[in-house]
């Protein structure tokens, strides 16, 4: 299940340029390229992917900032501003 938080959802509805910032960036995930994440997050991110771990990658700066989150069963994907965690 993918699912976003009210606040990126908001944004995407209101900011076309926004909506293709997440868009891009849920490929980025999809295809395993943890964005803007610190080396050892994204290092940790590959170990999760292949051992069945909760997966957090940023992607963006300011208020474009998102974070895709992963649960470790793989039951949601979720998108999110960092103030919403």
């Amino acid at each position: 299940m993918l699912v976003a938080t009210m606040g990126v959802n908001n944004r995407i509805a209101d900011d076309v340029d926004f909506a293709k910032h997440v868009s891009s960036a849920l490929g980025k995930f999809r295809s395993k390229d943890w964005g803007d994440s610190p080396d050892e997050d994204k290092k940790a991110n590959d170990w999760a992917d292949t051992n069945t771990g909760r997966i957090l990658a940023a992607y963006g700066s300011d208020e474009d900032k998102i974070w895709i989150i992963r649960e470790a069963d793989n039951s949601a994907t979720t998108i999110l501003f960092p103030s919403e965690y």
